[in-house]
């Protein structure tokens, strides 16, 4: 259990369990965020199997043991569980199927590093970026890239926590959002390198999230800033296979109006 610098009491009930279970270990640490205390528990696991929890959320009582008994009767190196939305994806997975998957982001197989049990040398030399958002997205491709296979049940086995408003996918928009261009690109290149049929869908993806943090950042009332002008950039760059793609129709629709008429955009989305 990591500590990741809480300020409630939550250390005095971490150091509880520890005393009574001797198969729970904690780390205190000064607060590094989601990719630090996620790290600080991979540099000392010694199990061959590793998951994570958010500390936001919960799981199904059996989540693991179906997971490990998923894993073991398929031979994947993942297993994971579903979440309560997103067309169905059951079943063992390649690689380059589950990668599709998560970028196209309709399915319950995603980018969260939650949800998912790994065999630990996965992780062999890769850690989540500290000091970055999205750091799921950065990672998990990679991971997966490494995997001989991946079994997937639809059953929702976490507890994914949506009304948590301080969540990324829930607070305002902030500057900070405009983190996930920066790993997005360096998932493009990485998908360029070893799966550059998949590359369409990435660029795909990055022009959804530019959508949606334009209306994000209208919503705030915020309006001229450099942030925006990025968003209505990177609108219009992919704004034409975006018109084609299986996203919605109305989010295509916002899309055009981004990239055409910026201002009227900017009022529709404004708070009334």
């Amino acid at each position: 259990m990591v500590d990741d610098g809480s300020t409630d009491n939550s250390p005095a009930i971490c150091d509880d369990f520890a005393a009574r279970y001797d198969n729970i270990r904690v780390i205190h640490q000064e607060n590094k965020g989601l990719s630090g205390a996620r790290n600080a528990g991979m540099d000392v696991a010694r199990g061959e199997l590793i998951t994570f929890v958010d500390s936001d959320d919960s799981l199904h009582p059996e989540m693991l043991e179906r997971l490990f008994r998923q894993m073991e009767e398929t031979g994947a190196d993942i297993s994971s569980a579903g979440t309560d939305t997103g067309k169905h994806v059951g079943g063992v997975l390649t690689p380059a199927q589950a990668i599709t998957c998560l970028l196209k982001e309709n399915t319950t197989f995603n980018t969260s590093a939650w949800g998912k049990l790994y065999r630990t040398k996965l992780f062999d030399g890769i850690r989540f970026p500290e000091g970055l958002v999205f750091e799921d997205y950065a990672v998990i491709p990679q991971v997966i890239h490494r995997a001989d296979r991946i079994a997937h049940t639809d059953e929702a086995l976490y507890r994914y926590r949506t009304d948590n408003l301080g969540s990324i996918t829930k607070a305002p928009f902030n500057p900070a959002h405009m983190q996930y261009f920066i790993v997005s690109e360096r998932v493009i290149k990485f998908l360029e390198e070893n799966y550059p049929q998949l590359c369409r869908y990435a660029r795909l993806r990055q022009t959804n999230f530019a959508v949606s943090f334009f209306r994000r950042s209208a919503q705030s009332g915020a309006a001229g800033t450099s942030e925006e002008r990025r968003l209505i950039r990177y609108v219009r760059k992919g704004l034409f296979p975006y018109l084609f793609s299986a996203y919605k129709l109305t989010a295509k629709a916002y899309g055009m109006l981004i990239a055409v008429f910026p201002p009227l955009a900017r009022k529709l989305f404004a708070p009334r």
